[in-house]
């Protein structure tokens, strides 16, 4: 199995730019509805996963549905059958960078189509680049099982222990547990 999830999966400043100018206090307030009194701890765990990140992109990974594929990836894992994490980050210079790493931007970057869509991607050599990348991989896996086809770095199975993830970008690279702190702040 390989499983896919995107930086941003549901950035709240997509569609809203003024929310690009959330501060931390901002972020910890919009999440306490959902998840309480553990609000400010979570936006804290994932700020030491992300040092450099925004406070808008914290809370779009805070909301974002990776959970859900780590726990499929869990038990997919207990099935003794190889699975491949990935989590896509590369982000289109489209709308002034407000478009981010969004839900499904990945899609056209495994099936080879970024020029196709244009208005996701602005098309050109550096979306393709990583397209090609991600293509080649997705049509070794679907060949044998396995995605390394030698156009990404090494991609080593997933485990629960080590949390393997591909970071799909500009620049990929296999990262263990990126995110650890930041998913263990979160209630199960």
């Amino acid at each position: 199995m390989l499983v896919c999830t995107t930086f941003h999966e549901w950035n709240p400043t997509r569609t809203s730019p003024e929310l690009e100018k959330i501060d931390w206090a901002g972020v910890v307030e919009k999440i306490q509805p959902r998840f309480g009194a553990d609000s400010e701890k979570i936006v804290n765990a994932f700020r030491q996963d992300f040092p450099d990140a925004s406070p808008a992109d914290i809370w779009a990974m805070v909301l974002s549905n990776r959970q859900g594929a780590i726990n499929t990836a869990n038990a997919k894992a207990k099935q003794k059958a190889p699975v491949y994490l990935a989590w896509f980050g590369w982000e289109p210079e489209l709308y002034n960078g407000r478009m981010k790493a969004f839900h499904c931007i990945d899609i056209c970057f495994w099936f080879d189509n970024t020029d196709r869509m244009y208005t996701h991607t602005g098309g050109g050599d550096r979306p393709r680049k990583l397209s090609k990348a991600m293509s080649a991989s997705l049509l070794a896996f679907m060949r044998t099982g396995n995605p390394n086809a030698g156009a990404l770095p090494n991609w080593k199975e997933y485990s629960p222990e080590g949390g393997e993830t591909m970071i799909l970008n500009d620049v990929s690279a296999l990262k263990n547990n990126p995110d650890k702190r930041g998913r263990e702040a979160l209630p199960s």
